[in-house]
């Protein structure tokens, strides 16, 4: 992982501590041109000083709290307090967009190893990609799908973002944030999901972030309500539109969304991300278990120093999240998406804000079979399969991973320090890459790493 911030997360720090400073009344002379038309003095760029960066981890801590434990703040209109908005801004902004980042990355990647999962990803209507981002706050997740659409070769002046919120001072500094990154920014607020309509029209991509499992959290109903109101969202996507619900790494919040995952996919919605299967969700079936992916990343300068600062851990992104595209959008002709070989040769030139390895890039032919270390005669394939465990040594002293696939979950193991061929490759498996397997050994409890044994892991993107 490289040592420093990647160099668009660097960007956006400078943008975000320049909102916080606002909300500090730290900048003088400040003018939204996003609000007022005129261009902004730009003052006090740099880091955090000592005393801002104290200043900032209290208001953090004071925010933790009200999001976890009795989750006191959730529901509320927050964000409209300077405080709490600007310790958003510092350190959950960018969790959210790397959240966002990673969802898409993942999607985009999982129709190569499984080819029926490609949706028309990324649709474009008359040249433009119009995302609606729902309860959207400073719009983390519509900026990150901005900037995503961007790296891959879409102009900035195609791209409409509407961000709805029940916040108009978060809705104030997400349009600035948009107006420095060059993107076009329509806001409603007052907005409150579940009660206000949803804006008029068709969008491509529809971001719901960290905001469903606050609609009707105390009734009993509240999985039939949120999948109505999924319901109609599908209303308002474009064909090929894609819908990304983020939801906090949480037992109960991750539950709830797995429940609601296979009330959709029984119904009118396919999931693309994180699953590799339409069946119902494993995970739930079992009591106490949930799903979560994790995204790598090199966080920036500011998230690194509160996190020390207030002990929170932010080595990896981990959310619970799904994206999804309506069933009917899988059947008949599709429309023009963008494709992966204009993807591919757009990355070259573009800086990436995540460092992942979560995304294969394998095909299920014999030449995957070849690039994977195998031979033409490697017929035993298995999989996609989604990593969804860390490593866990068993008693036997066997290491062993958690997959996740058509044929439900399955144990994964190996005996380390055999000098196996795919060792090497085996040690390097973490939650959430995707992996093909040949030839694997299989063994009562599930598949094992043999001397045939070759893993397919994904590619990073960084890479190529």
């Amino acid at each position: 992982m490289p040592e420093k911030p990647s160099a668009e997360l660097a960007i956006w720090e400078e943008r975000l501590i320049r909102e916080w400073r606002v909300l500090q009344g730290g900048i003088k002379n400040y003018k939204n041109p996003a609000i007022t038309g005129r261009p902004s003095v730009l003052q006090d760029y740099g880091p955090l000083s000592r005393h801002e960066l104290e200043r900032a981890a209290a208001d953090l801590l004071a925010l933790q709290r009200g999001l976890t434990g009795d989750r006191a703040l959730i529901g509320s209109a927050y964000m409209d307090e300077g405080q709490r908005l600007g310790a958003y801004l510092l350190f959950y902004w960018f969790t959210s967009y790397a959240q966002t980042w990673g969802m898409l990355d993942m999607t985009y990647e999982a129709h190569s190893v499984k080819p029926e999962n490609r949706a028309p990803f990324v649709p474009m209507s008359e040249g433009r990609f119009r995302i609606l981002d729902l309860g959207s706050g400073p719009a983390p997740c519509s900026l990150a799908t901005a900037d995503w659409l961007r790296f891959r070769g879409i102009s900035p002046d195609s791209i409409e973002i509407r961000a709805c919120d029940q916040s108009p001072l978060a809705l104030k500094h997400a349009q600035a944030l948009a107006q420095q990154a060059g993107y076009n920014m329509k806001t409603i607020a007052p907005w409150w999901a579940g009660t206000s309509a949803i804006p008029a029209g068709k969008y491509h991509i529809i971001t719901i972030g960290h905001m469903l499992n606050e609609l009707w959290k105390e009734t009993p109903e509240r999985l039939q309500k949120r999948e109505a109101f999924i319901a109609k969202l599908g209303k308002h996507l474009e064909p090929g539109g894609i819908l990304i619900i983020l939801e906090p790494a949480l037992l109960a919040t991750g539950r709830d969304l797995l429940a609601l995952r296979d009330r959709l996919v029984a119904s009118d919605w396919r999931v693309l991300a994180p699953c590799f299967t339409q069946r119902p969700c494993p995970a739930f079936k079992e009591s106490q278990q949930t799903c979560h992916s994790d995204f790598a990343w090199n966080p920036p300068r500011t998230v690194r120093d509160l996190a020390k600062k207030t002990g929170l851990d932010k080595d990896l992104v981990k959310t619970t999240a799904l994206v999804m595209s309506r069933r009917e959008d899988h059947l008949g002709n599709s429309p023009v998406y963008l494709t992966e070989a204009r993807a591919l040769d757009n990355l070259g030139s573009h800086p990436k804000a995540l460092d992942t390895a979560n995304y294969s890039s394998a095909t299920e032919d014999t030449a995957t079979a070849e690039a994977a270390g195998g031979t033409k005669g490697d017929t035993d394939q298995r999989g996609p399969y989604r990593i969804v465990s860390e490593p866990m040594l068993n008693k036997a002293g066997r290491t062993r991973l958690i997959l996740c696939g058509d044929e439900g979950r399955i144990p994964f193991s190996a005996k380390l320090g055999e000098g196996l061929p795919g060792e090497t490759q085996f040690r390097t498996l973490r939650r959430s890459d995707a992996i093909l397997l040949y030839q694997p050994v299989r063994r009562e409890t599930g598949l094992a790493l043999g001397e045939q044994t070759r893993i397919k892991k994904s590619l990073k993107l960084a890479n190529k």
